[in-house]
């Protein structure tokens, strides 16, 4: 009897440990799946203080910064995106993957929707339909918040194994509270304020006024030009804007002498971050005599900001 017990205790010993040795790589297989999960949360959570901080400001802000954001936003989120496309490797997560594909096409819906329509209140001033659109992506946003505290206590069940460290909270539902309509009335006329730069608008600028001689400026902390009886004159203008600019006029005035001299000389249409540079023919100057040259921007076009159309220097010409 002995002998047949003991081949039969190895035996089951044998399965206790393979049944053992199955259930830990269970475990471990759930608990790399949610700490993915809780490495992809500390991203968006990031994602999520950027739009934060983001909106509030949107009365102030670029477009470059703008799309800057919600891009990084939209990356955080394909992430996730590709993640919850495959099940989970173990039926035990399929509550939890569940959750987080629901939170994570919401968000994605959300980002998209937010981004597009905000955009779309800048350029389109006339569209009373964007207010709707603003609001939906904010009902999106909220949705997959509320839809991921849903999953982060799905984790702390008994049966599911703790991740490496805990899942952090995501919101990127970028307020603390309020109606969604009342948000999105508030951000479609923060996009389209005029102290933002969110529109499509080109943004010509005289950059500097170049003359030839070079001006210096001297130990009295004066701008003058050694002796000469002409003086080319010479305008860099930039598009600042985020649209190609539309053809222009500069004007280039010199004040000082007998005479006032006005000339005018067209400017092409410039790529945003584009630059040229514009010469004039020689004007005639005499020493010792304070001048005041111009250049300045000539239209009534749209411009993101017409402040900085102009640039003036006073100078002297120097004794032989």
């Amino acid at each position: 009897m002995g002998r047949l017990l003991l081949p039969l205790l190895i035996t089951i010993a044998l399965i206790v440990a393979v049944v053992v040795t199955a259930a830990g790589e269970e475990t471990r297989t759930e608990i790399e799946y949610l700490d993915e999960i809780r490495g992809q949360a500390t991203a968006l959570a990031r994602s999520g203080s950027a739009i934060g901080q983001m909106m509030p400001r949107l009365r102030e802000i670029g477009r470059d910064e703008f799309t800057t954001v919600m891009d990084s936003v939209s990356n955080d989120v394909a992430v996730a995106l590709a993640f919850v496309g495959s099940e989970p490797p173990v039926d035990s997560l399929i509550p939890v993957w569940s959750l987080y594909r629901q939170a994570v096409q919401a968000w994605e819906s959300g980002v998209s929707t937010l981004s597009a329509s905000i955009l779309q209140a800048a350029d389109q001033p006339d569209d009373a339909t964007v207010a709707n659109l603003i609001g939906d992506g904010l009902a999106d946003l909220r949705a997959g918040d509320e839809l991921f505290d849903l999953l982060r206590s799905e984790v702390e069940r008994e049966e599911i194994p703790d991740p490496i460290s805990p899942i952090t909270d995501v919101n990127l539902f970028p307020a603390d509270g309020g109606g969604l309509a009342s948000l999105a009335g508030t951000y479609v006329a923060a996009a389209r304020a005029s102290t933002n730069n969110l529109g499509l608008l080109p943004g010509l600028r005289v950059s500097q006024v170049l003359a030839e001689p070079d001006w210096d400026v001297s130990v009295e902390d004066e701008v003058v030009i050694p002796f000469t009886e002409t003086v080319v004159f010479s305008v860099v203008v930039t598009n600042i804007g985020n649209v190609e600019s539309e053809p222009g006029t500069l004007s280039l005035e010199l004040v000082g002498g007998e005479v006032p001299l006005r000339v005018t000389a067209p400017v092409r249409s410039l790529n945003p971050n584009g630059q040229t540079t514009i010469v004039f023919e020689p004007m005639e100057v005499a020493p010792d005599i304070a001048y005041q040259v111009t250049g300045e921007l000539i239209g009534d076009g749209p411009d993101s900001d017409p402040s900085d159309n102009r640039q003036s220097t006073t100078f002297t010409v120097n004794a032989a």
